[in-house]
């Protein structure tokens, strides 16, 4: 019998990197835009609106390393464009994006009344907006550089203000409003999901061969000159297997989003503040969008300089947090070692890390959450159990250079006998993207 799998398979892949990408917006219209380059470190947005704007077109080369620029964004969408079932009007905006967030430009957008909108980074470079309403808003963007460089962690003049040069770093790349074809969007997910299905399942299997099946026929019915009015249709082809109950005897995966910012490392810590502000900005808006998302984010610390810098983002965690949307965990300040503290400053992270959130929120941690601290004192558990913690989580021990820890889920006895149920995700990662290999 023919065997045809491979350039199915294959077909696929080029369907999601080629041909879909550049069909996922309908249209594209102008903005106006003007630039405002802060002369040292970060000032408040009160301060930054009153400045003059030079205009600048897409294209503008900015930032030296640690700056700030600020832009200011105006225009309206073509009169014919909607936003329905089918379709979004967005801002988009590309600071010269590479890889993962954290170690480059990034963005936080302001009203004029200066309320945080969200944020722009590479896996986030858009604002869905009213279709009708004129477009007018203020852009934070920091040009951090990338210190890290290949992860080679090589000496660098980029980590110092003094050393780091003065030319710009990076370009406005894009920054236009889109007509996003939600519909397209949605084939994509689809696919996506299918397909990385598909490839994780046995050769063998009939699971495998319905999903192809399936797959060719959605491919077959997309056009690609007119994937906006066929996207649909394709999708109609995936819905059955799409809608299959897994096998009785499935795990049950329950999945909640989740940050992990180091509050500090190699940025100064008035970056931290802000990576805090756009994260949690983001969050927010996504948890006010999307009624079946939860999240989970440790450290007192972090909400501290939240509600202390960005009162008004503050308000509206409390708000997600009362609601069980906005979890906070770990109970501790920060995300700390525990190799080098002893037992009395390990006992003070967590008074002073369950004291803010009960104080703020009301709310009692129970999860040690560490996810990327190096190190574990075998006092740990005796600790945490002291301060009433119930579980531990980590993905750290995966890193080890010379042995690979032999379980994910166990009891941890620490030095007096005391237990803590333990897990370490089986992904060895606290990026996990929910992908089919991932669960």
């Amino acid at each position: 019998m023919h065997d045809n799998r491979s350039t199915s398979e294959g077909r696929l892949q080029r369907f999601l990197g080629e041909s879909l990408p550049r069909r996922r917006h309908l249209a594209t219209a102008p903005l106006t835009i003007g630039a405002w380059e802060a002369p040292g470190e970060p000032v408040p947005f009160t301060e930054a609106i009153t400045q003059e704007f030079t205009p600048v077109t897409e294209g503008h080369a900015w930032g030296r390393p640690w700056s700030t620029m600020w832009l200011h964004v105006t225009g309206t969408a073509p009169a014919h464009w909607t936003s329905d079932d089918t379709t979004d009007v967005e801002l988009q905006l590309d600071l010269s994006f590479s890889n993962m967030p954290g170690f480059q430009a990034e963005a936080l957008v302001w009203t004029p009344q200066g309320h945080i909108v969200k944020a722009i980074n590479p896996f986030n470079q858009y604002l869905t907006l009213p279709a009708d309403d004129p477009v007018d808003l203020f852009i934070e963007c920091a040009a951090n550089p990338n210190v890290a460089g290949d992860w080679s962690f090589a000496p660098t003049q980029l980590g110092e203000w003094e050393s780091a040069g003065d030319d710009p770093i990076y370009r406005i790349t894009r920054l236009h409003l889109a007509w996003r074809s939600r519909v397209v969007w949605e084939l994509e997910q689809d696919l996506r999901a299918l397909g990385g299905l598909m490839r994780s399942l046995p050769e063998e299997s009939l699971r495998r061969a319905d999903l192809l099946r399936a797959i060719e026929r959605a491919l077959d019915a997309a056009d690609v000159d007119d994937l906006h009015g066929t996207a649909a249709a394709a999708r109609a082809e995936l819905a059955p297997e799409l809608a299959k109950p897994a096998h009785a005897s499935a795990m049950t995966v329950i999945a909640t989003g989740h940050t992990h910012i180091d509050s500090a490392w190699l940025w100064p810590v008035r970056e931290t503040k802000r990576k805090c502000a756009r994260t949690f900005a983001n969050v927010c808006w996504l948890l006010e969008r999307y009624e079946h998302l939860n999240f989970s984010c440790s450290s007192a610390q972090q909400y501290q300089w939240i509600r202390d810098d960005y009162p008004e983002l503050f308000e509206r965690i409390r708000a997600l947090v009362a609601a069980g949307r906005f979890i906070p965990v770990g109970g501790m300040w920060a995300e700390s070692d525990t190799n080098m503290p002893g037992s009395e400053a390990m006992a003070r992270r967590f008074l002073h890390g369950k004291s803010f959130f009960l104080r703020e929120f009301g709310v009692e941690t129970t999860q040690t959450w560490r996810p990327d601290s190096f190190g574990y004192s075998a006092a740990l558990p005796q600790i945490c159990a002291l301060a009433g913690q119930e579980d531990f989580l980590t993905q750290k021990v995966s890193w080890n250079q010379y042995s690979r820890f032999p379980h994910h889920t166990f009891w941890w006895e620490g030095i007096d006998g005391t237990v803590q149920f333990a897990h370490f995700p089986p992904v060895d990662t606290y990026n996990g993207q929910l992908s089919v290999k991932s669960l």
